[in-house]
Formats: C-alpha cells, structure tokens, sequence
C-alpha cells in the first residue's frame, strides 16, 4: 500500500481591492459557483482546498485515498469518466521521499500515470487541470531563486514520478495549470513546525538541517492561490505556488519556535540547533539542496503572496495561542 505525505495523498495561493484580497482572489472569486472534483482531500493541502473552494460557492466533489485509490487505472476511469465537472484540482500525490525510492512502480502510478489519466478525462469533458507538484522538480545545485523555466532535473524517484506528471499533463491538451508547492503546513496534517512545537513544549531537543533552502506555505494561502487560478482562464503552464522568501529548514524551525515565544507558549526549549544535510544518514533519497522558488510570474499575473514568517505567525495564532502541550499523535 501507498503512502503520501501525512499518511495519505498529501502533498503531500486583476488588481483586487486590497492587500488581503489579493492574497486571497476573493475579488475574482465572487458568484463563480464551478463544478469542482478535488482528489488528495484526506491531506495536508487537499482539504483546505476543498473547504476553501465550497467557502467560495463552488460545488466541490471531494475524494480522498478512501473514495479513489490512484494506483487502481480502472478506478480512476470510473470515477473521471462518470462524474461532471468544469475542473479537477489534483492534490493527490504519493509523497514521502524514501517510500518512493522502495516503490517505484507505485510512486509511478499515483504521481505520473494517474496524472496522465485525470488530464486525458479533462480534455473529453473540456474541464481545466490545476496539478498540484513540487520544488523537487528542480535538481537544486545552485544559490538562487528556481524560475518555472528552469531545468527540470529531478534527483530521486519520488522527483522523477512528479517530473514524469508534469510532463504528462502538459503534453495532454488539456487547459492546464501546473502548480509547484513547497514545504506545506497547515491545520490538516501535522507539518514540521508542528513537530518543532512539540519538542520545545516538552523539553525535548530542537534540531534541523541549515544546508537546505526552500519556501515554507501555509495551505490556507495555498487554497487561496487555486482558488483564484480557478477563475483565472488566461493561465496556463507552470506556475510556482508558494508564499515569498525562502529559508532553511532550521530557520523555519527557529521562526516557529520565536513566534510561539511571542504568544507566551510555555516553551522549554527556545533555540534550533544547526544540523548538515550530509549528516542526515536516515535520509536515503537524495533531497535538493536549493528548492526555493520565485513568485515573480505569479505576481505579475495579479496574486502578490505574503512573505512566509507572516503566514507562519497566523497559522501559529489560531491554532497555537494559549497551548500548554500538543497531542501526542504530532
């Protein structure tokens, strides 16, 4: 059996009015009402976007691991081929990095094959595509913000079976988005500043890896990205999708733990240890070491993300302030 991030499909955000409907698309989004399948909605992204969607008027169908298995091709038909929809936002992915490289044909089948089938099924319903990818698409050798031009050079199974759906989609006909996320949080899985939390709240010892940048994005933001892609017919292509800035993983760690302090979470623990990726010996597929991407096609589209620490800090607020401990299954 498959597994994605989180324990399912996981993976695993005009000139509006003002800054937050510009965050948002709420201006772009007013008495849309689309037909919507979202697959992935037992993960981390999936189910903000299915919220976030029916918040906004949408019909939405939302189908998890439970509803459609992705590594069964006749599911996949049945499923495509008997509903009606306007589009299909494909959050599902099989997404843990070192599962991936164990099962190869599975990661396959879920990240490329089920991509390839869902877009054949939208071009004969004339339906758009939002698939959802990732920063590891890019290979991550140099310093720098990675372009949606850039080579895609994968590293390791998982990126190659991501890359491969890319490519599928892309070449399939279909009225397209390709969306490229990074580092996801948010309230549906457990994410690493979750995990960061924990630890500090218990005493236990906060470590991370220093040597590897990306761009940590809260879902909600996410859910607002797609959301606002939905009813934006002109775009197409690849699009990275990702607040602004970037980080390492013991900056993120760091950030998590300085924003908990400031709401007066009982830490007992306050500082995150640097860690070097070539120490991570656990880690068996390789991971790219420079993943952050730039929003600049996005903003000049019309969506101006907001720079992560802030969307950490209100992510933290309304699920975080005034905790003593977190359950013990984060």
């Amino acid at each position: 059996m498959w597994r994605g991030l989180a324990g399912g499909w996981g993976v695993g955000h005009g000139t509006l009015m003002n800054d937050q409907a510009t965050r948002s698309g709420e201006g772009a989004l007013a008495g849309a009402g689309l037909r919507v399948v979202v697959t992935g909605t037992g993960g981390r992204l999936g189910g903000a976007v299915a919220r976030r969607l029916r918040q906004r008027g949408h019909r939405v169908v939302a189908w998890d691991r439970k509803a459609l298995d992705l590594t069964v091709p006749e599911q996949i038909d049945d499923h495509f081929g008997g509903a009606r929809y306007d589009v299909v936002v494909n959050c599902a992915a099989a997404t843990l990095l070192d599962w991936c490289e164990d099962h190869p044909e599975e990661a396959w089948q879920v990240n490329a094959e089920a991509a390839r089938r869902m877009a054949e099924h939208c071009v004969a319903q004339g339906a758009r595509l939002i698939h959802v990818s990732t920063d590891y698409v890019y290979d991550g050798r140099l310093p720098g913000l990675r372009e949606e031009a850039d080579p895609v050079e994968p590293l390791g199974v998982y990126a190659a079976t991501k890359a491969e759906g890319e490519r599928v989609v892309l070449a399939s006909g279909a009225d397209a988005v390709v969306a490229r996320v990074s580092w996801v949080f948010g309230p549906d899985r457990p994410a690493f500043p979750d995990q960061m939390l924990r630890q500090a709240l218990r005493g236990e010892s906060c470590a991370a890896v220093a040597d590897k940048w990306s761009v940590p994005t809260y879902s909600h933001d996410l859910a607002d990205m797609i959301g606002w892609l939905l009813v934006q017919p002109r775009i197409s292509g690849v699009l990275n999708l990702c607040s602004e800035g970037s980080c390492s993983w013991q900056e993120y760690g760091q950030a998590t733990l300085d924003l908990a302090a400031e709401l007066g979470l009982p830490l007992k623990v306050r500082h995150v240890e640097p860690l070097t990726l070539a120490a991570m010996k656990s880690f068996r597929a390789v991971r790219p070491v420079w993943t952050a991407m730039s929003t600049r096609r996005m903003r000049s589209l019309g969506f101006t993300p907001r720079p992560w620490r802030e969307a950490l800090g209100e992510y933290l607020r309304t699920y975080y302030a005034g905790a003593v401990d977190l359950p013990e299954e984060i």
